[in-house]
């Protein structure tokens, strides 16, 4: 799952990693990856997490996400990863992933994670 509140960067990830055969689902808002999360969490096995986003941040976020699934897969994103955020991703288990970020960083990222795609049909 992407959680970006920028939709052209979202739907971009979405378009390389759909590409790469992975199943991707979208969120331009923590209140969206909720419900997203809610209905789809057994299928997600890693979350792409922009920290900076109006409304919920992305680390109000992170907090839900792991009070619901303490080990998800999730990577942080953001142009503004301060010190206090790099800890805060290695101190919840998290990677993260800088940007401007480059298309092989991130499918190599993902294909750490999650391992190669598998053929599947986008919900």
């Amino acid at each position: 799952m992407i959680v970006d509140d920028e939709a052209p960067i979202c739907s971009m990830v979405a378009e390389i990693l759909s590409s790469s055969g992975y199943s991707v689902w979208q969120a331009t808002s923590g209140a969206k990856a909720l419900e997203i999360w809610g209905n789809h969490h057994r299928e997600i096995g890693l979350i792409l997490l922009d920290v900076v986003m109006p409304g919920m941040d992305g680390l109000t976020l992170l907090a839900a996400l792991r009070r619901q699934k303490p080990n998800a897969d999730i990577v942080l994103v953001s142009g503004r990863l301060d010190e206090d955020t790099r800890w805060l991703a290695s101190e919840s288990g998290c990677h993260y992933l800088p940007k401007p970020f480059e298309v092989s960083d991130l499918t190599q990222l993902t294909r750490d994670l999650l391992g190669p795609a598998t053929p599947s049909v986008n919900p």
